[in-house]
């Protein structure tokens, strides 16, 4: 068949322009339920334009995607894959997915984009079954296979090799030794492994430290939750955002709807920590857990929470503590704010944590209206760095507030262990979930520290004006 230049111009952008040819070619049922054309969302186009980077820079793609729930990744690989074994001879694609269903959705977006392409741009289809495409005039082909079963991949030459939901495989070493060895480094070939995190374990996650190292070719393509469109809600009129989500929204560009939909689906999850892992901001945040040798972990903590409507119904003190920040800028460090009870049994309570990042009077502002909301007896504020200062800005606001001033003689983690071992005795009591602090909590570890561990220090002084210095003299007082 003679082309004219127009057509073959035409074939050309379709052969080589992917969005162009997903536009005008390929076809997909849509999350309200409808049929229509493959339009990239923001995911996608990042996603794609990563690979063709690579492409261009290595002659072959090997990447790890991490990303959130329901971004359209999976969709892309295969569509991309589609655009691939149409418009080359001899090429083989495969696809390994977590779970058998998870599969068959892969065989159907891929059977989708066959049925609904164009005639003139489809080729021959000669064979179709629950497992396989095969396209015989082009002698190419493209198979499914799920992770539960064993020696799957290992027997063909894959140039197109697509891992979905890789942290949640079974057997996820054997399944990437041995399909790996049938994949060739030159001619083009594509690994893409893409998975929500499973925390920082498996394979998946060993192989993301290695290309971060740059001790592999592989590269770390992370895609954010918030860059789809329809994570977002509408915030009735009462809708006020805590000093984490001020923190948050400013961080990420995040509107006020978004942050309502992070806040429903934290509530779904069950927490904070499970909405980082299905829906990060950062990797950091996909790859969150407990470090080893830290002072708390969540297992303790989780015994000893209590839930709002179990906490005592008195206590005999309640002190607000405050570790100031130095500076206040974008990515300066928060300002601690805690708010603790000690209960009649001699039992902490930590009742709020409204750290945050704050101008000195924001945060002064706050730590009063936490006094003065929860009846606290005093206010006790770090002084080390500024802490004059910081007693200063709190009596501009209110000269008669009780102020004491604490002074760091230890470093940090010689302060917070004592506090450690009262959490390991089952006498400190976090009322409700404290997502952040928690998570600073499992982290703590000196030398291992990425962050200024604000929120914590600021609990290890409220803990310690409560059950650790009792003998002490009254609050010194802030003198004009």
């Amino acid at each position: 068949m003679i082309l004219s230049p127009t057509a073959r111009k035409i074939r050309t952008k379709f052969s080589t322009d992917f969005d162009f040819y997903a536009q005008k070619c390929l076809n997909i049922r849509t999350k309200n339920g409808h049929i229509g054309p493959f339009f990239m969302n923001q995911a996608q186009r990042y996603v794609h334009k990563a690979l063709e980077e690579q492409l261009k820079q290595q002659g072959h793609i090997r990447a790890l995607i991490v990303k959130g729930r329901q971004q359209g990744i999976s969709t892309y690989v295969s569509a991309r894959f589609f655009w691939k074994l149409t418009h080359g001879i001899g090429r083989k694609g495969f696809a390994l997915s977590h779970m058998e269903m998870a599969s068959r959705n892969l065989k159907n977006i891929m059977q989708r984009f066959y049925t609904y392409c164009p005639p003139i741009m489809r080729p021959k289809l000669t064979l179709s079954n629950q497992k396989a495409l095969r396209f015989g005039d082009l002698d190419s082909g493209y198979k499914i296979g799920t992770a539960n079963s064993n020696g799957v991949g290992r027997s063909d030459t894959i140039q197109l090799f697509h891992g979905s939901e890789v942290a949640y495989w079974a057997n996820a070493r054997d399944h990437i030794s041995g399909i790996l060895q049938s994949i060739p480094h030159d001619g083009q070939s594509e690994v893409i492994l893409e998975t929500t995190s499973n925390g920082p374990r498996g394979v998946f996650f060993e192989l993301c430290e290695a290309a971060k190292s740059k001790h592999s070719s592989y590269k770390v393509i992370f895609v954010p939750w918030f860059w789809q469109n329809e994570y977002s809600l509408t915030a009735g009129g009462c809708f006020e955002m805590s000093p984490d989500e001020v923190n948050l929204a400013e961080r990420f560009g995040l509107s006020i709807g978004q942050i309502a939909w992070r806040r429903q689906k934290i509530t779904e999850l069950g927490g904070h920590w499970r909405f980082r892992r299905e829906y990060p901001s950062t990797l950091e945040e996909a790859f969150h857990s407990d470090t080893p040798g830290a002072l708390w972990n969540r297992q303790g903590l989780e015994h000893n929470r209590v839930k709002s409507g179990k906490k005592p119904k008195s206590f005999k003190r309640i002190v607000v503590a405050i570790d100031p920040a130095v500076t206040h800028r974008a990515k300066s460090d928060e300002t601690g704010i805690i708010v603790a009870g000690l209960s009649g049994d001699d039992h902490a309570y930590v009742l709020d944590d409204l750290s945050g990042r704050y101008s000195p009077a924001g945060w002064a502002s706050v730590a009063i209206k936490a006094y003065e909301n929860y009846g606290a007896d005093r206010i006790v504020v770090e002084t080390n760095q500024g802490g004059d200062m910081a007693v200063h800005t709190l009596k501009t606001i209110d000269a008669n507030i009780p102020v004491k001033k604490l002074h760091a003689s230890r470093g940090k983690w010689a302060r917070a262990e004592p506090v450690a071992a009262l959490d390991e005795q089952g006498r400190i009591h976090h009322v409700g979930r404290f997502d952040i602090l928690e998570d600073q909590m499992c982290a703590f570890k000196p030398g291992q520290m990425s962050f200024s561990p604000d929120r914590v220090d600021a609990r290890v002084w409220a803990v310690t004006e409560l059950l650790l210095s009792q003998k002490a003299a009254q609050p010194i007082m802030w003198q004009p």
